[in-house]
């Protein structure tokens, strides 16, 4: 299991340490933040997108599909009761491909870490020490 540490800095800032790498997670100023960093929801989104993206990658390399400019572009909606994100759009910019490298694509895509993780609920244990 991965280690990640994370620690309250101020306001509604944290400090994220995981391996050698440090991360701000913060909030907008309109909710009392200093945006000096990603919210959880968008790492959520972007978690899901370059996780994807990397599957793409290795999917294109395999084809022969050149990768240069290769982008991901990803929105996502929210909802409340409960508060969490209710849609994801994720589009990938490949130049031009076949509709079969286009599906082939998509359905690498979905066999991230990240995306069956979500479709397959991962146990979550919370405690407080």
């Amino acid at each position: 299991m991965a280690a990640i540490s994370i620690s309250f800095v101020d306001k509604m800032k944290f400090e994220a340490k995981i391996r050698k790498h440090t991360m701000t997670i913060d909030v907008p100023e309109d909710l009392k933040g200093t945006d000096s960093g990603p919210m959880p929801p968008e790492l959520f989104v972007l978690s899901l997108a370059s996780c994807m993206g990397y599957y793409v990658l290795f999917y294109c390399r395999k084809n022969g599909i050149p990768v240069e400019g290769l982008k991901i572009d990803a929105d996502f909606e929210k909802a409340k009761d409960p508060d969490r994100v209710s849609k994801i759009d994720i589009k990938f910019h490949v130049g031009n491909v076949s509709e079969e490298h286009k599906q082939g694509m998509i359905k690498i895509a979905e066999k991230c870490m990240v995306h069956q993780s979500i479709i397959h609920k991962p146990d979550i244990n919370i405690s407080v020490g």
